[in-house]
């Protein structure tokens, strides 16, 4: 017991290390003591809260949920609706010249599963081992009933990663040009431009993010030095992760 909890206390360590001073550190240690006892049921996502793809659908159809959902895997599913392995986005990328020829089932890759009886530790250690991400749950008798990720996993070590670690959302270089991450909010964005430039503009109630905004208004997928302009600025693409647009630069003309 005591080699197994070094194990894990050095399992944190690395991964404070990795992550920076994020929980005090007397957190962390009482949060992997408590590994044993917190099963991979409470950090999984239930079934019918899993966002996925059908295996028919062609690549072009399927991008209308890729670019809902800032994931970068999907669960596939058949025409029954059982799991038959995961979609991974860095497939996608790579054959967009074949949206409308390739189907999801083509790029579908098979799933790993992992027993709902699991707890953190265990859960965290097996997809170490299998070198993945994300794992199906299954109950005793090997139904699907949820997805875990490592991320899931972690976070009940380290507390909210995306919540602690985000950078702000507006980065201001000087007076004329700022930094502005893709995933902000458009209404924050639009509040931005309103009351730094004075500029107000209508969009479309579909659109969430900026991100989203620009993806309207260059109508492919996004590349870095794509531009467009908003009345006497300018935004600019500096930094993209597969095919979300992660940071854009906005400068006065």
């Amino acid at each position: 017991m005591e080699g197994s909890l070094s194990s894990k206390l050095k399992f944190a360590i690395k991964i404070l290390g990795n992550l920076g001073e994020i929980k005090k550190v007397e957190d962390v240690i009482e949060n992997v003591i408590n590994l044993k006892d917190k099963s991979v049921l409470r950090v999984m996502k239930p079934r019918a809260d899993i966002i996925t793809l059908k295996e028919n659908m062609l690549l072009s159809d399927a991008y209308e949920i890729i670019k809902k959902y800032n994931y970068t895997k999907f669960p596939v599913i058949d025409e029954e609706g059982n799991f038959i392995g995961i979609f991974y986005i860095r497939d996608f990328i790579r054959n967009l010249d074949k949206m409308y020829e390739l189907t999801v089932r083509k790029l579908t890759k098979p799933p790993v599963y992992i027993p709902y009886n699991y707890n953190i530790f265990q859960a965290i250690e097996f997809l170490r081992e299998k070198r993945i991400s994300i794992a199906l749950v299954i109950d005793e008798h090997g139904t699907v009933i949820g997805m875990v990720t490592m991320e899931d996993l972690v976070e009940e070590i380290v507390g909210d990663i995306k919540g602690e670690y985000e950078t702000s959302n507006i980065i201001k270089i000087s007076e004329e040009e700022y930094k502005i991450a893709g995933n902000i909010s458009i209404d924050e964005f639009l509040e931005f431009l309103k009351e730094k430039f004075n500029i107000q503009i209508s969009i479309e109630d579909d659109i969430n993010t900026l991100s989203g905004f620009i993806m309207r208004k260059i109508k492919k997928m996004p590349k870095i030095g794509d531009k467009i302009k908003i009345g006497y600025l300018l935004l600019e693409i500096i930094e993209v992760e597969g095919y979300r647009i992660k940071f854009v630069r906005l400068k006065k003309l």
